[in-house]
């Protein structure tokens, strides 16, 4: 089978995807409006289709001068950037794929749904609205929008947090969770490095990643666990990170933490994964979250997380076994949850163990796989 993808960017995730379906003797095409600065591209190098002369005009006018003092503003494109048709169809008509999986509701998508129709080739979108959420809106500019993408959705997503109560299941949607290899059993690392209790965080360095709340977290428990270390990582790509980096670390030297927190940025992924293997819980704090992997990854080292309720991939954290869901935005009950953890510490290694056993159980390809063939076969029954 052929398989094409078409993103805003690739992102280093997917590697274990575009892995699973080469082992599965597929062949596998990524399409993306643009190239991330600090991606792994070690299985698949994208081809980059980027944007119409045009817009492109329009995406320098409106970043550089009408919207400048907006940190969100390069973020248009994803929503509202327009492709190079022809280059387009090109590689469309090239690869002739068996299925094509596009990313967001986007103009982007609809223009590639479009190619697809007229090559007669199906298509799914890649959305990270949950499984179970609220009902679709139904005004007539969202109704437009959703006629002119595809119909079926995978998603990673369940649910935004854990609880299904009150929620609304879209029967259009099909669950496909994040992949992850297994990196390294309980019995093949070391917890406690150094005789310290080592929680990892990461995340780009923006507000919504919270990382004043752990912070705030981590120091409250400072005083019963005075072998607490905080190691925080994140992206510093342009001057809002930048600020916001400074911030942080201007509260961290006013309220006497440097000694108990070390950040990074920007590490590539091999020294994430170093990280990892020194970690005894990982914490991922933000709020607004649709879909974090990075508590999967670490959950991969044998290393139990804790993730906020404000969270669409919170479900893939199984509470008082292989972690923690705190209530978002409290400082209080995240400090309870990282008790929890690091106050029994044989405790600790069982969850970091159960964490392990559930990567490799419930996160590997053949769960997205199906997903994939389920909406191959829904589409033609359509037909």
């Amino acid at each position: 089978m052929k398989v094409m993808y078409m993103s805003h960017r690739y992102h280093t995730n997917q590697n274990a995807i575009v892995r699973g379906w080469k082992q599965h003797g597929d062949e596998v095409l990524f399409l993306s409006q643009y190239a991330g600065r600090i991606e792994d591209y070690t299985e698949i190098t994208p081809v980059v289709i980027g944007y119409s002369l045009l817009y492109r005009f329009f995406d320098f006018i409106y970043v550089r001068i009408i919207a400048r003092s907006n940190p969100a503003a390069v973020d248009l494109k994803v929503k509202c950037g327009f492709p190079p048709l022809m280059k387009l169809a090109a590689q469309i008509r090239r690869f002739r794929p068996d299925i094509v999986i596009m990313r967001e509701r986007s103009l982007y998508s609809i223009c590639t749904y479009a190619l697809c129709r007229h090559y007669h080739i199906p298509a799914c979108l890649y959305v990270m609205n949950p499984v179970w959420g609220e009902p679709p809106v139904q005004d007539l500019p969202h109704r437009i929008v959703r006629k002119l993408t595809p119909k079926y959705r995978l998603t990673p997503s369940l649910t935004i947090g854990t609880k299904l109560e009150g929620k609304t299941e879209d029967k259009d949607a099909f669950f496909a969770p994040y992949l992850m290899e297994p990196q390294v059993p309980p019995h093949k690392r070391a917890y406690f490095q150094d005789g310290k209790i080592n929680i990892f965080a990461i995340g780009k360095y923006q507000p919504r990643k919270n990382h004043y709340l752990i912070l705030q977290a981590a120091a409250a428990l400072r005083e019963k666990y005075p072998d607490i270390r905080l190691t925080i990582a994140g992206e510093l790509s342009n001057g809002f990170h930048k600020e916001y980096y400074e911030q942080l670390k201007q509260y961290i030297g006013e309220n006497d933490l440097s000694d108990m927190v070390t950040l990074y940025h920007n590490l590539t992924k091999e020294e994430v994964n170093r990280e990892y293997r020194k970690t005894d819980l990982f914490v991922i704090p933000s709020t607004g979250e649709p879909g974090a992997v990075s508590h999967l990854e670490a959950m991969a080292f044998s290393v139990p997380a804790i993730g906020g309720s404000d969270n669409g991939t919170a479900s893939y954290i199984i509470p008082g076994e292989t972690g923690y869901v705190f209530r978002d935005r409290s400082v209080e009950d995240l400090a309870e949850k990282i008790e929890l953890v690091i106050g029994n510490r044989e405790g600790l290694k069982e969850m970091g163990r159960k964490a392990y056993e559930h990567v490799a159980r419930e996160f590997q390809f053949d769960r997205y796989y199906n997903s994939v063939i389920r909406i191959l076969e829904k589409s033609r029954e359509g037909k």
